[in-house]
Order: C-alpha cells, then sequence, then structure tokens
C-alpha cells in the first residue's frame, strides 16, 4: 500500500524550469565569479602579508613556493572529483559523470536526475569545505600557518564560480531541485509535492 501511494505522489510530480545558470555564457554571472574571486584573491594577499610578517615562511622562501605551486595544481583535479564522489553519494548512484576542460576551468558534469536543492548545493560546496582543510592541514604541517592561508584563499577564489552559482540558487524563489546541464546548471520548481531540502 505504501509502494502504491509512492508511486501516486511521483505521478502528482510536476517539474518546471524557472531559471538556468550558464556559468561560461551568462555576462553578468561570469562578472559576478570574476569578481568574487578577484575580492577573494585581493582579501587573501593582504592576509598573506599579515602572516609572513607576523610568522615568517616557516621554511625556506623556495621549497615554500614549490610546496605552494605543487599542492595548488594537485588541488585542481581533487577538486572536480570531489565534486564528482559528492555527486556519486548524493545522487545515489543514478547520474553519470563527465570531466572536461573549457574557456580555462576544469569541470564536472553529472548527467542523469536532478538533485534536490540542498543536495545539488553540498555537491557545489563540497570542495570548498573539504580541499580547502586538506590543504590548510598541508599547509600547517609543512610550514605553517603562512602556507596554510596561502593555500586556503588560492583555493577558495577558484571556487568562485561554485559559491556564485550557491548564491544565485539560495535566491531563487520557487527552486526546489537542480539539474546539471552542458553550461550550468536548470533551477526547477516541483509543484507538485516535495519541498526541495
Amino acid at each position: 500500500m505504501a509502494s502504491l501511494a509512492a508511486a501516486q505522489r511521483r505521478r502528482r510530480r510536476v517539474v518546471r524550469s524557472v531559471a538556468h545558470l550558464d556559468i561560461l555564457g551568462d555576462t553578468p554571472l561570469t562578472r559576478h565569479v570574476v569578481t568574487l574571486s578577484a575580492a577573494i584573491l585581493v582579501v587573501g594577499l593582504l592576509g598573506e602579508i599579515y602572516l609572513v610578517v607576523t610568522h615568517g615562511w616557516g621554511m625556506g622562501v623556495g621549497a615554500w613556493m614549490a610546496v605552494y605551486v605543487a599542492a595548488t595544481v594537485a588541488a585542481l583535479p581533487v577538486h572536480e572529483l570531489v565534486h564528482a564522489a559528492a555527486f556519486l553519494l548524493l545522487g545515489r548512484g543514478r547520474v553519470c559523470i563527465r570531466f572536461g576542460y573549457e574557456t580555462g576551468m576544469l569541470y564536472t558534469r553529472a548527467e542523469g536526475n536532478p538533485l534536490t536543492r540542498g543536495r545539488f548545493v553540498a555537491v557545489l560546496l563540497a570542495p570548498s569545505v573539504l580541499v580547502t582543510g586538506a590543504l590548510v592541514l598541508v599547509g600547517v604541517l609543512v610550514a605553517g600557518p603562512a602556507l596554510a592561508w596561502a593555500l586556503a584563499w588560492t583555493h577558495l577564489s577558484g571556487c568562485a564560480g561554485d559559491l556564485a552559482m550557491v548564491v544565485r540558487i539560495a535566491r531563487t524563489p520557487g527552486c526546489t531541485h537542480v539539474r546539471d546541464t552542458d553550461t550550468g546548471v536548470e533551477l526547477l520548481a516541483n509543484d507538485g509535492d516535495g519541498d526541495g531540502a
């Protein structure tokens, strides 16, 4: 009886598109991403100057730079792998993961069923939290707070597209679900039952 009721609820569900966020072609959104990234870089640089002056490099400058560059470059594919893992986990395996590179950006795409708004936001934020946390740990263990801070703000500036999409998703009235697309995401409203959590 319970499965019959669930099937009837699924049939009543009507989903409509309420917005499309084109991360590559939407000029205002792209400007917002660039501005956010630049702001994070400026704040990060100011914090970096303070930490280097007050705490020093924590190791030789050449070694510090080598670790910084290596960790920053290594974080790029790891960031996308974390998105993929989050898509698979939160999409309950009903997604097909694709990776790509376009216009200076690596990306992860999940083809399949849309996710609830909350789950999609979690997918977008996962690398910002997990990869940045791992980079801070590496920085602290290898050289101290100056390297930890540098790795964190550099990575977060690269997360600007994810962060901008989170803000737009949260500010879109009626958005209950999000579907990944070739150029960004489609925001959907579930006009049937369900709360989008």
